[in-house]
């Protein structure tokens, strides 16, 4: 049987994921890895596949080739399949345009590099967050789990706005989609509840990592630690445009968290109540466009991603 089964998403960064995934592919075949590759045909496909092929018991790894919303699917569909996983594991093949989780737990970008870090099949243990809502729709409904972060309100709507940019790519597609939101976003009043504390005011922002790099390039969390069993959590109260834009290159450092604007914590439980409906996203893939209710939680040591184990997390530089 094929030790790999390789989840390709073609349209992943506009697109260009598909030439890449050729440099890959002749690779593997120089290499005589064995792989079946599957070319998922839009949302949900790469999820389904992983949780069929998960249940299948046929791969040792199911690898996601595309971008973070890619990862995002199949590490859906491994924990879907059986709860954690199962025995298979999670490569990733950085194709895509942001690849924040490979970017933090080191996977190189040249092929050839790519290729030899997945038949080396190390692997690191590592936790994953759980989104629940009662307007989380689609094969997850009510619930979504991401690995490396979410975000709830502002951050989301950016999500959102990214998807609509075509002819930009990477970092600058977040960066002109903060432009975006900016003019239009509503910032709700807000209960959250973690872990015995409270916290009621209106926000700018929530955002939860397990991993510490979002958007591309934006450190929101960049103390998180992977598998650790904790989620990192950030708070920004409400701000005029000015405020954000001036806190915005500080997040790009990591150096938002000493603003007086910005709050970090951490959690293994959260719940979020809001006035007016706000959107979500799990690894920068929209789950709901507005909702007044969410509950996060930390899943530890839920999947085994092939990495260096021993490599440092990326941090901000």
């Amino acid at each position: 049987m094929p030790d790999y089964l390789c989840i390709v998403n073609p349209a992943a960064d506009r697109g260009r994921a598909r030439v890449r995934w050729q440099a890959v592919e002749r690779v593997l075949r120089q290499k005589r890895v064995s792989f079946d590759v599957v070319f998922t045909q839009g949302i949900s496909h790469a999820l389904e596949t992983a949780r069929a092929a998960a249940r299948s018991g046929k791969y040792a790894a199911l690898v996601a080739a595309g971008g973070d919303g890619t990862v995002n699917e199949v590490v859906n569909g491994l924990c879907l399949a059986s709860g954690d996983g199962g025995n298979c594991a999670l490569g990733i093949f950085p194709i895509g345009s942001a690849n924040d989780l490979a970017t933090i737990v080191g996977i190189p970008r040249a092929p050839e590099a790519m290729v030899e870090l997945l038949v080396t099949h190390r692997t690191r243990l590592v936790d994953v967050g759980l989104v629940e809502s009662p307007d989380i729709q689609g094969p997850t409904s009510p619930l979504r789990y991401f690995i490396n972060n979410c975000g709830l309100g502002f951050e989301a709507q950016v999500s959102l706005e990214s998807r609509r940019i075509r002819r930009l790519r990477g970092f600058f597609i977040y960066l002109v989609a903060v432009f975006r939101t900016l003019i239009h976003y509503r910032q709700p009043f807000v209960q959250v509840h973690w872990d015995g504390n409270e916290r009621a005011e209106r926000m700018l922002l929530i955002t939860v990592g397990n991993g510490r790099r979002a958007g591309g390039g934006f450190w929101l969390t960049p103390f998180a630690e992977i598998d650790d069993g904790w989620l990192d959590v950030g708070f920004a109260r409400a701000l005029n445009r000015l405020e954000i834009l001036r806190l915005l290159p500080k997040a790009m450092h990591g150096r938002h968290v000493e603003d007086p604007a910005f709050t970090l914590a951490r959690c293994r439980t959260m719940e979020v109540r809001t006035d007016i409906p706000i959107p979500i996203h799990t690894d920068g893939e929209t789950v709901v466009v507005g909702t007044r209710h969410v509950q996060v939680r930390v899943l530890p040591k839920r999947v085994r991603v092939i990495c260096d184990p021993t490599r440092p997390l990326a941090s901000v530089r």
